[in-house]
């Protein structure tokens, strides 16, 4: 028997066993369901690995000079297999993190739907008429060690939401208590968000070193795929304490445990419908697009039906400035961050469906939208921490809102970069003060994470760029850098052929190359990088000339880029305390919820209120 055949009779077993799982609600059907799939990814790994070009997919996304860490990063590489790999995963997960007949079926559901979407519109293990003898290999520019790390962790990060959904689901139907949930609920959000944390840095990181253009986020449907989830999964950390305090926006919290799935699948949607734009164009096709898009409407009407009919809460009353009222503007702000990173990244796949037309939204329009609701938020990061005792603050804030204004003058992000340093301060001295522990000092490391990461996101506006060309022994001054231009050679490799340039850099030595890869048509550039804590400077080289040793030259240098990657590191590690403080990862593999909720008046409902 060959891939061709035992791949799709795995599928199709899968989805058997996955449907019998979804009508009785026993996890041991699922867990065949979740054998069965992984037999399936297992075939095309192998097949990857081994260069079965018997199979389309292998042949369009590897070849014979594909090194092996990169065939096995064509698994997710291509449309076929990411939906292969995003199916088997989801039943995994759900597997995992839901143990209650409710959900059970709510999980085996979700990944039965995935798997018949890959087995008829997205089937990796299609058979041509003629075998090819080598493949076309994984895009040049996917040949990076982050595509063997980044794409998995991002599919972890947005299939484990599939979790909390299945657990609000159970809440509603009535087999959950609302304390009990909570605690769920939360254990894999956190697992969530942090996961995809490291992941959109790992994203970043990648953009960053590989193509050249100076910058980290591009506002790309794809970045905003994992972006989206994050603050749904962000706002509902915040507001959730709401309701564990006083009972308040009970019914807000049950919205927001499901709405990153429905923002999940909606950017799944999105990066495939053909119509965004997106440099990951290699996944795209407007079937699946439309597929999941009425996917990602149900579970969104879905989860607006169980919000709406869950409990109400208490009344909010006059607003105040202390803790819950800190915690309710955090969660508005995100909120509007939320809808206009959303608007912008469906407005041009909804222009196509229903109007015909092709569209781009700029990312102008993010960076116009986002920056007052990031300055807001950099405001109240610290303060939120500080609950009533908030004036007694307000001069340390503003006294370090006039050291960042008098450092770095009126230029461009000066708002954002002072409200962040601002709250950073703040929110270290009140860290200093209170000395938190468990979940409390991950909050507290959250914010100054972010706080650092919009620091170093304003930082980075006041850089310079230089473009043009250069000959051997030109000099050029960017940035308060001297780049010269030492020599160009050129060369081959085992798999390409190369222009290589060589950069001398305030004394250190910069080798930013072309590469032209046997199997593509298409050049590629590979950048170099100085990276320091004060800033950055990139060298790129995109064209040789005639000549022979003229070359078109990019230089950027990015102030305070370094500290991107503190920060999100910093908010990856509250992450992970938040997650394994007290009950740690136990709480995850909970025992499964009984089937009547407890009366009015029980320990368990007091609790929950």
């Amino acid at each position: 028997m060959t891939a061709g055949t035992i791949g799709p009779a795995a599928i199709w077993v899968s989805i058997g066993l996955g449907l019998v799982a979804a009508i009785t609600g026993r996890r041991r059907w699922l867990a065949y369901a979740v054998l069965s799939s992984s037999i399936a990814v297992a075939v095309l790994v192998f097949a990857l690995l081994a260069g079965d070009f018997s199979l389309d997919y292998v042949a369009r996304t590897t070849s014979l000079a594909t090194p092996w860490p990169y065939r096995l990063a064509a698994l997710w590489g291509g449309m076929d297999g990411s939906m292969l790999f995003y199916a088997a995963a989801t039943l995994g997960i759900a597997l995992v993190g839901l143990r209650s007949p409710v959900g059970v079926r709510v999980g085996a559901a979700t990944g039965v739907a995935l798997m018949a979407v890959t087995i008829f519109f997205a089937n990796p293990f299609l058979v041509p008429d003629l075998p090819a003898v080598d493949g076309s290999g994984l895009l040049a520019i996917l040949q990076h060690p982050a595509m063997i790390y980044h794409p998995p962790l991002l599919y972890l990060g947005l299939v484990a939401l599939v979790v909390p959904f299945g657990h609000t689901v159970d809440l509603t139907l009535g087999s959950l208590g609302r304390a009990e949930w909570r605690s769920l609920t939360r254990r894999w959000l956190y697992l969530s968000w942090t996961v995809l944390t490291i992941g959109m840095a790992a994203g970043a990181n990648w953009a960053y070193v590989e193509l050249g253009w100076g910058g980290f986020w591009a506002w790309d449907p794809v970045e905003n795929t994992a972006l989206m989830p994050w603050l749904a999964a962000t706002i509902w950390l915040h507001s959730s304490r709401l309701e564990e305090g006083r009972g308040r926006a009970m019914r807000w919290n049950v919205l927001f445990a499901g709405m990153p799935f429905a923002m999940s699948v909606m950017g799944v949607y999105l990066t495939r419908s053909g119509a965004t734009g997106s440099i990951h164009s290699f996944a795209e096709d407007p079937v699946v697009g439309r597929i999941l898009l009425a996917a990602a409407g149900l579970v969104a009407l879905l989860i607006a039906i169980l919000a709406a009919g869950s409990e109400r809460g208490e009344s909010w009353g006059l607003p105040t400035l202390d803790r819950d009222g800190w915690l309710a503007v955090n969660s508005g702000l995100l909120t509007a961050a939320l809808l206009f990173v959303a608007a912008g990244s469906a407005y041009p796949a909804f222009a196509s469906l229903f109007l015909g037309q092709a569209l781009l939204v700029d990312s102008a329009f993010f960076t116009s939208t986002m920056l007052p609701i990031a300055v807001l938020i950099a405001l109240s990061l610290a303060l939120s921490l500080t609950g009533a005792r908030w004036r007694t603050y307000v001069a340390l804030l503003a006294v370090s809102a006039a050291v960042v204004l008098v450092v770095v003058g009126a230029r461009r992000g000066v708002p954002l970069a002072v409200a962040a340093f601002a709250s950073s301060i703040l929110a270290v001295v009140v860290l200093a003060r209170t000395r938190p522990r468990g979940r409390r000092f991950s909050a507290y490391l959250a914010h100054i994470g972010m706080a650092v990461v919009l620091i170093a996101v304003a930082g980075s506006s006041f850089g310079d760029d230089f473009e043009g060309s250069m000959r051997p022994g030109d000099e050029v001054e960017v940035g308060g850098h001297t780049v010269t231009l030492r020599e160009v050679t050129t060369g081959e490799a085992d798999r390409f052929i190369f222009v290589r340039a060589t950069f001398d850099v305030d004394g250190k030595t910069l080798t930013p190359e072309i590469r032209a890869y046997e199997e593509q048509s298409t050049p590629v550039a590979e950048p170099a990088l100085m990276s320091t804590i004060v800033d950055d400077v990139v060298v790129a080289v995109s064209l040789l000339f005639p000549d022979g040793e003229t070359v078109a030259v990019s230089v950027f240098v990015r102030p305070l880029v370094w500290w991107v990657w503190v920060g999100a590191g910093l908010i990856a590690l509250a992450g992970l305390v938040a997650l394994f403080s007290r009950s740690g990862a136990a709480a995850m593999l909970h025992r499964p919820a009984t089937t009547e909720r407890p009366p009015v008046g029980t320990t368990t409902d007091s609790a929950s209120r």
